[in-house]
């Protein structure tokens, strides 16, 4: 397999412009195996990511032996202006990984391939995700297959619950009044509740009964200035300010920028992420990582919160003159021993229902995606959750002092506007 990392926005264009749009020769949709297929996966890789890829191409060429691999790292902070730039020349891989909350807008820009009947025809695409599955879609066509998702829950320190006698919280309240024994009893602050968390934020929304938007018509109309919404700000903003259970050091801040290393090294008493965050922690400090274990986001009151599942899809490029082989390749890589050895290693959750971690710590999020829900499917979710950040600024001004009501009515605002451009 030959790998290629693009080192920048100019170098992955260069590279597109002459090693893009599906190999040497074209398959006409027949399934003929093309000399090379492209293949572009987000991020920097890993030498571990790396030894992975090589033996899903090993298995890829039972099928396809003439066929060789070419996998391109794309940066995250240059997968936008790449894919955009690919669309825009005509340009592209045949096979690609991207964030599924971006899967709308790509398809609506008609840069991915229709995939339905290949889909229909897999035998396990009826063990993916349904809710996932549903985001891929579009008109009652398919145009990306789910591999992986990150949901979060709640980490905590098992040994300090079994010592305070607490039980994993199942409302609200029981989460407040834990938060507060353990910074009681340890003197360390009892959670963490960083304003700059979309998906946390999510989850408490919905766990109050309450929406981001929802479609009326052929358009979307934002509900965040409801009370099920506003109530759910209100509460996890109230965390740092009035019940003073969350240290306010973590406003303007994400789970990464504070909250993961200080529960690593028990300064925290609980904080929400997910399942990729051991591996991270261990990282940081390994020696209470017994201890550690997660429970369910709770609803206000009672049940587990939906979860949003961030995380990544495969699609087929629609240039792509090897739509086949790039399908089977999106067979292989996501079967079901390949995800689950995707999922040991990256500490993602697999979007496959007989896909589980095999390390017994991570076992329970299995259990919470199960309970996937998606934000409004919008070409326009990407910039009301990454590019504006509405929930979190909402959130911000909200923990600094501002009433929820009225930053919940501006952020309805925002909603209405983005998430029908």
């Amino acid at each position: 397999m030959k790998y290629i990392k693009a080192a920048a926005v100019t170098a992955a264009l260069a590279l597109a412009a002459t090693a893009c749009g599906g190999g040497n020769d074209d398959d006409g949709g027949t399934g003929q195996s093309p000399a090379q297929l492209k293949v572009w996966m987000m991020g920097d890789g890993t030498p571990e990511q790396t030894k992975f890829l090589d033996g899903v191409e090993a298995e890829f060429k039972q099928k396809h032996p003439n066929t060789d691999v070419v996998v391109k790292y794309v940066p995250w902070p240059q997968v936008a202006t790449t894919f955009q730039k690919a669309a825009a020349g005509g340009e592209g891989p045949d096979v690609t990984e991207l964030g599924n909350t971006d899967v709308q807008s790509h398809i609506e820009q008609g840069s991915l391939a229709d995939i339905t009947a290949k889909f229909d025809g897999w035998a396990d695409g009826g063990k993916l995700n349904k809710t996932a599955v549903a985001n891929d879609r579009s008109g009652g066509k398919t145009y990306a297959v789910p591999w992986y998702g990150g949901v979060r829950a709640v980490w905590y320190r098992k040994d300090w619950f079994q010592e305070l006698g607490i039980q994993p919280p199942k409302t609200w309240a029981e989460l407040t009044a834990a938060a507060k024994k353990i910074q009681d009893e340890k003197k360390v602050p009892g959670i963490g509740a960083p304003s700059d968390q979309t998906n946390a934020l999510l989850s408490f929304i919905w766990g109050n009964g309450g929406e981001v938007a929802v479609p009326e018509g052929e358009k979307f109309v934002g509900k965040l200035d409801q009370p099920p919404a506003v109530e759910a700000v209100d509460f996890y903003a109230g965390l740092v300010t009035r019940d003073k259970v969350a240290p306010a050091k973590y406003v303007g801040k994400n789970e990464l920028e504070g909250p993961q290393r200080d529960f690593a090294l028990g300064k925290l008493g609980m904080y929400i992420d997910g399942s990729w965050a051991l591996k991270e922690m261990k990282k940081i400090s390994d020696k209470d990582a017994g201890k550690w274990a997660v429970f369910p986001i709770p609803g206000k009151n009672g049940g587990n919160a939906p979860v949003m599942a961030g995380g990544s899809d495969l699609a087929v490029w629609n240039d792509s003159k090897a739509k086949d082989v790039a399908f089977d390749y999106i067979t292989v890589l996501n079967n079901a021993k390949n995800a689950k050895a995707w999922a040991d290693y990256s500490g993602f959750s697999s979007m496959r229902s007989d896909v589980s971690f095999t390390d017994p710590t991570l076992a329970a999020f299995t259990q919470i995606a199960a309970n996937t829900k998606f934000p409004p499917i919008s070409a326009g979710w990407g910039e009301f959750e990454q590019a504006k950040k509405v929930l979190p600024n909402a959130v911000k001004a909200v923990m600094q002092g501002r009433p929820a009501a009225e930053e919940l009515k501006k952020a309805n605002e925002q909603a209405n506007t983005l998430l029908n451009p």
